[in-house]
């Protein structure tokens, strides 16, 4: 067997500890006789599956950007001690500085580390210079468990094939990074998975960064073909281990009743929430609206392309109703059932939910963005969220087609992917224009008090639910989702219902906390999420100031976003999740918002009286 140990990457005696590791798996491999039983399909799956684990272990800690961890804390126990900059002066709030020391964290970005000095530098308020300093960069700090470069990846398939002695072949599951792709696995933070709804929004207060940093933007791409490759295989499924041929070790997890059966070596929980399809969907778009010109595009390969035919499939399927037009039962698409003593752990009906009514247009979300089961299921925030992120892949399908419909087949037969592009696009668009008439349809609804308002879910036959939920997509996230406007006429009867505790059953109006929760967590706390949510979606100076104000007063002391914090307990020293990235990504996303929109509320007064524009302010940073 001839093996240039130069292709295997590290240091000299780690390729020669590496070679000799793939040496004995290939002995084995070639001795034993496995490799003579092709036709038997389950020695060939062993065979296979052995030289897969050998070479797991063998590359689990080649990747440069993964850090060795071995001697650092658990940051959700770290996150839960204060921790104070040596002669740092005390602030108002006395809030400390929680990142992870430099060795411990998982990702860096030198631009964004730059960004950060300069930006703090702009606010008027210690406090929140601090709580910004702690939680934008909280997602890479913390998060990024495994990322492997294009280069690195490359390395690894071809080192490979020579190590598994399979030359043109290369290693089964690495060769399914299609022409050495960048890989990313992102956790919520104290969860060791990763949920496609999170990641995708954890990520999103970096996207604007990519341009320039390609380093960033090789992580977001990585993170775009992981879920591809997570979506294309269990478009059903919320939440996944990582990569088998990464080495992470993998969290713990329950085996549910699931149809379609999920690939459990791949899912860590396979509840379906329409939002999860959307968010891949966010993740790809804002990809293509920042990156550099020449770069716009290159997410774009077989496997996205079989994600999204998979996200098509699965939105057609989950718009049928439950009884086709004769009044029998129509074929179950998808169920879910687990053993539990929580209603809403679980679907009724033997796992399949309440029925829906047919020709509504709407699509069935078994489950909400909380993880928490839909009572009528066509749930109205997901359904909006996947109509906008259609328009908005018709957008990107037709720019990379190029604007003149009638070369376009031309261009298909040009196209190095196999997938009918022109095809998928046209899916898009009427997908999401037939969502959106449904919604404006059968979820509009008269409040007895609120007037004409979106209700939260429907099922068709004229059941509503009146609520909302802080978790996003939620209704009062609507025109941050791009759906409607702010100054909508149904929107603000919503926004005044669902923050109001006569319109919204989970709106606490606590002593020192005020908020949308939700039935996850219980009736005594609200999210800290709703509060950004309604920040963004606010031009009120004075209810802008008066929601910040209470985020930064309910860290319980310790400088990060929680979960969710306890009403009517102060300080918001009782709390949820210590470590929860995507929250903490959301106040960041917050902070820049206002930086643009409302920059004197936030900004000292010689900085507030300049326009702040982040392109602008990176643009002039880096010629710096």
């Amino acid at each position: 067997m001839k093996t240039r140990l130069s292709a295997i990457p590290g240091t000299p005696r780690r390729r020669q500890k590496m070679f000799l590791a793939g040496l004995v798996v290939w002995l084995v491999y070639m001795l034993l006789p496995w490799h003579r039983l092709e036709d038997d399909g389950v020695a060939a799956y062993e065979t296979e599956r052995a030289i897969e684990e050998e070479l797991a272990r063998a590359f689990a800690s080649v990747p440069t950007t993964q850090k060795s961890v071995d001697e650092c804390p658990n940051y959700g126990l770290y996150a839960k001690v204060p921790h104070y900059r040596n002669g740092a002066p005390k602030t108002p709030l006395n809030l400390p500085y929680q990142r992870p020391p430099k060795r411990c964290r998982t990702f860096t970005s030198a631009s964004v580390d730059k960004f950060i000095r300069e930006f703090v530098a702009l606010l008027k308020d210690p406090d929140l210079a601090i709580l910004f300093e702690n939680t934008f960069p909280n997602t890479l700090d913390t998060t990024i468990l495994w990322h492997v470069t294009s280069e690195e990846s490359r390395e690894l398939e071809q080192a490979s094939e020579e190590i598994a002695g399979m030359p043109g072949r290369g290693h089964r599951r690495l060769a399914r990074q299609k022409k050495a792709q960048p890989e990313t696995f992102i956790v919520t933070g104290d969860i060791h998975a990763e949920w496609l709804r999170d990641s995708a929004w954890q990520l999103s207060v970096y996207q604007r960064f990519i341009k320039s940093d390609p380093a960033l933007r090789e992580l977001i791409k990585g993170a775009i073909n992981t879920q591809a490759e997570y979506v294309k295989g269990n478009p059903y499924c919320n939440a996944f281990h990582p990569p088998p041929h990464s080495g992470v070790e993998r969290g713990r997890s329950s085996i549910d009743d699931v149809l379609p059966l999920p690939n459990w070596e791949q899912v860590f929980e396979c509840k379906y929430e329409i939002d999860s399809l959307a968010s891949f969907l966010t993740l790809s778009r804002q990809y293509h609206e920042n990156a550099p010109d020449d770069s716009r595009f290159d997410f774009i390969t077989e496997d996205w392309l079989a994600a999204v035919k998979e996200i098509m499939k699965l939105v057609k399927a989950q718009s049928m109703s439950t009884f086709t037009d004769t009044g029998h039962v129509q074929p179950v698409t998808y169920k879910f059932q687990r053993s539990t003593k929580i209603a809403s752990e679980t679907l009724p009906l033997a796992g399949t939910g309440n029925p829906v009514n047919h020709n509504t247009g709407l699509v069935r979300s078994a489950f909400r963005p909380s993880d928490d089961a839909t009572i009528f299921q066509f749930f109205v925030p997901g359904n909006a969220y996947i109509a906008v992120e259609l328009e908005h892949l018709t957008a990107i399908l037709q720019s990379y087609l190029g604007d003149d419909a009638a070369a376009a087949p031309a261009r298909k037969m040009r196209s190095p992917f196999s997938t009918d592009i022109l095809g998928l696009l046209e899916e898009a668009r009427q997908l999401s224009a037939r969502i959106r008439d449904g919604i404006m349809e059968h979820a509009v609804l008269e409040h007895p008090k609120f007037g004409r308002v979106f209700a939260y879910e429907v099922d068709g036959y004229g059941s509503h639910l009146f609520m909302d939920d802080a978790n996003i997509p939620s209704l009062l996230s609507l025109p941050d989702l791009g759906f409607v406007s702010k100054d909508d006429a149904v929107y603000r009867n919503t926004r005044k219902m669902i923050l109001s505790t006569e319109g919204n059953p989970y709106y606490l109006n606590g002593e020192h906390f005020q908020g949308i929760g939700g039935p996850h967590i219980g009736l005594h706390n609200a999210w800290p999420m709703s509060l950004l949510v309604r920040i963004r979606t606010s031009d009120d100076d004075e209810e802008i100031m008066h929601c910040l104000d209470m985020v930064m007063k309910n860290t319980g002391g310790l400088g990060l976003i929680h979960e969710s914090v306890r009403a009517f307990h102060p300080d918001g020293l009782e709390y949820t999740r210590s470590w929860f990235a995507w929250a903490n990504s959301e106040f960041a996303k917050t902070i820049l918002d206002l930086a643009e929109r409302k920059p004197h509320l936030i900004f000292n007064q010689e900085d507030a009286a300049t326009k702040f524009r982040l392109e602008t302010f990176l643009s002039q940073s880096a010629s710096v």
